[in-house]
């Protein structure tokens, strides 16, 4: 069933009124009046509705019914990814929101290659994935900030590296619960060894994703996967399709 994003449905009754991308989504999926489609809002409820007209610039629906489904991972998750390349960057904001990240942060680090800085087209993407997985909140995508500043934040719980060296250890080393984690991830070139240290002396500690290399963006969305299964809601009987 199609899903959409509607950040204030139901904040003024039963009537939707539907613009923009909601509405070529309608047209796209060839949806007449009496159809019944999904919608889910800023507050994590979900509301099943019924079109009601469709429009050359408008689209009425009428909110029939209103859940709210526990799909969001209890573990408060910011991926702090470097910036990467194009499609690269756009893979990981939408695997991480799959993933059930609740915060994208995009960093820049000494070796990021990356450095065109699309915001906008990000958070369509986040947006897109949640339509998309089933999720009733979308992440946050961040502005990037330097790696100084951001190791420099107040985050609560955990804070992570991705790093291999000799005193890394595994996530399944470290405590087994966390209600908050912050991750960082390296650009194809990684992190250099001061920008770890710096990290270091921040509270950040670093870990190890994998006994392989790991392409940059492939490591941002193991190291989401490895957070939710570790700490999350990541399971063995986690839906695939």
């Amino acid at each position: 069933m199609l899903r959409l994003f509607v950040p204030h449905a139901g904040a003024e009754g039963p009537r939707l009124h539907l613009t923009g991308a909601d509405l070529r989504h309608l047209r796209a999926y060839r949806m007449g009046p009496g159809e019944r489609f999904l919608v889910f809002d800023a507050t994590g409820a979900e509301h099943e509705a019924r079109l009601e007209r469709l429009g050359g610039r408008l689209a009425e629906a009428t909110i029939l019914a209103t859940h709210r489904p526990a799909r969001e991972s209890p573990l408060d998750l910011v991926l702090a990814p470097a910036l990467l390349k194009g499609a690269k960057m756009d893979l990981v904001i939408e695997k991480a929101t799959e993933l059930g990240v609740r915060r994208v942060a995009p960093v820049v680090s000494r070796y990021t290659i990356g450095l065109g800085v699309r915001l906008e087209r990000w958070r369509r993407i986040a947006v897109a994935a949640a339509e998309q997985c089933g999720r009733t909140s979308v992440p946050a995508i961040d502005t990037p900030l330097p790696l100084p500043e951001l190791v420099r934040a107040p985050w609560p719980g955990l804070r992570l590296i991705a790093w291999e060296g000799e005193r890394d250890v595994p996530l399944t080393a470290l405590p087994p619960s966390a209600e908050a984690v912050v991750i960082l991830v390296g650009p194809e070139g990684g992190f250099a060894a001061d920008e770890v240290a710096a990290a270091r002396a921040h509270g950040f500690r670093s870990v190890r994703l994998a006994p392989r290399v790991l392409r940059a963006e492939t490591a941002a969305i193991a190291a989401a996967a490895l957070c939710q299964h570790r700490w999350g809601d990541l399971s063995t009987s986690t839906a695939v399709r």
